[in-house]
């Protein structure tokens, strides 16, 4: 049976990095903790606390500060991407580093784009994909980390996304699927169809508002924009999956946006007035 509306875990919630740009990696526990967060998803980039390059002992570091807080690194958000044109070698390297990043952070999954060319060329964008997740299958399933592919530029949407991870190739693989809400849905696929579609493979959602549908558009503060986020949760709810939901605010991207701790605060309102 499927929780009540009202009943939807407040323990479910969770926050990306992206909302604290050039942050410390104690003023984001802070602000994530002060909000009851269970779980965070951490950027991977050169001006982060959490770099490719670096050391074993440094990234369990890393990890055991999220712990010490009570919050659990659900992934590592990289920028790797999957389906983009050109050798596999590299992708597949940056993709068995992002693993060992992971393992020694102690994360349960790596976030990777598609970036592919999309349109015509979607095939070859698939088959690069499953190619690639592929030839580091096994290397995931050794590290007990997952792959996640987010709906995202050339694969917007849970069918693009689905077509991937529901190739032969990789059944019984340590992969799954993390679910932009405002991807999938600006792109013409509604909630419902999206839970459907990627049901299979959900790690987790990334909620997020916008001022409007089209490509781009400013974050709202949760609930104030117009993603149909009440049908996000409804058909989530459907299907008995509740969490977790990952605020992802770009404040990274937006800058004249409010600050993360106020985008925490209406997500939590939002979600504990949520009555289906």
């Amino acid at each position: 049976m499927s929780a009540q509306p009202w009943q939807w875990p407040s323990s479910s919630l969770g926050v990306s990095s992206l909302g604290m740009p050039r942050a410390s990696l104690g003023e984001f526990v802070a602000v994530a903790s002060a909000h009851r967060c269970s779980g965070v998803e951490l950027r991977v980039g050169p001006d982060e606390p959490v770099r490719r390059d670096l050391s074993a002992a440094d990234a369990a570091a890393v990890g055991e500060t999220f712990r010490a807080a009570g919050l659990e690194v659900l992934a590592l958000a990289s920028y790797v991407q999957v389906c983009a044109p050109g050798e596999d070698g590299p992708v597949v390297e940056a993709l068995r580093r992002h693993l060992e990043l992971a393992q020694q952070v102690g994360a349960g999954g790596v976030r990777v784009f598609p970036g592919g060319v999309g349109g015509e060329q979607v095939g070859d964008d698939d088959a690069r994909a499953v190619r690639r997740l592929a030839a580091v299958a096994d290397e995931a399933e050794a590290r007990g980390v997952r792959l996640l592919l987010e709906t995202h530029d050339s694969h917007p949407r849970g069918v693009d996304v689905a077509r991937v991870l529901g190739s032969s190739e990789l059944h019984g693989a340590s992969v799954g699927a993390i679910w932009d809400a405002a991807h999938p849905w600006t792109a013409g696929e509604e909630p419902v169809q999206t839970v459907a579609a990627l049901e299979p493979w959900l790690a987790h959602t990334q909620v997020k508002d916008v001022v409007a549908r089209q490509r781009g558009a400013t974050p709202a503060l949760t609930g104030q924009g117009v993603l149909p986020l009440d049908e996000v949760l409804q058909a989530l709810d459907a299907r008995g999956i509740h969490g977790p939901l990952m605020l992802e605010w770009e404040k990274a991207w937006f800058d004249g946006i409010p600050d993360l701790d106020a985008a925490l605060a209406a997500t939590a309102t939002w979600l504990g007035e949520w009555h289906g």
